[in-house]
């Protein structure tokens, strides 16, 4: 049976937003390494893989991405290129469409693959926290001397 209600926040963003339903927090969460491998499937196409080059460094700045998040991440990359493809395919040939049977004019069909696929697009970048809307509700964790570069220096 599928679990009910939405989704239940991961702790880390709890512990960013700061925790505002005073929910219990899942001390024994499991946390995954930070990075992950690109998976088969964006080494296939080169769009997607140019967009997983493109993501993956800032997300692991953000401190987001973990070795659990690879096929989240190139179902997202994936879908970036499906929807560039789909939005140039709509630009060469319109938005009508002539039913060659019947002469009728109707929208073209790949205009639902742009919708459908944007979509989609968006959830996956509020998953990543990559929508001005979705950075609103996390706030940054303070940058640690670890994080400095200068800090080896001075050392």
């Amino acid at each position: 049976m599928a679990r009910r209600g939405p989704q239940p926040t991961p702790t880390a963003l709890k512990l960013l937003r700061g925790n505002p339903g005073n929910k219990k927090i899942n001390r024994a969460e499991p946390k995954p390494a930070a990075g992950c491998a690109i998976p088969p499937m964006v080494k296939s196409d080169k769009r997607a893989l140019a967009e997983w080059k493109r993501l993956e460094p800032m997300l692991l700045r953000l401190r987001v991405l973990t070795e659990a998040d690879s096929i989240a991440l190139g179902n997202l990359c994936l879908d970036v290129s499906l929807l560039e493809r789909a939005q140039r395919k709509l630009a060469d040939d319109g938005l009508l469409y002539v039913v060659p049977a019947t002469k009728h004019v109707q929208q073209n069909p790949i205009l639902r693959v742009v919708s459908q696929t944007s979509d989609r697009v968006m959830r996956q970048l509020r998953e990543f926290g990559l929508t001005p809307a979705s950075r609103t509700a996390i706030q940054a964790l303070p940058a640690t001397e670890a994080d400095d570069p200068w800090s080896e220096l001075m050392a």
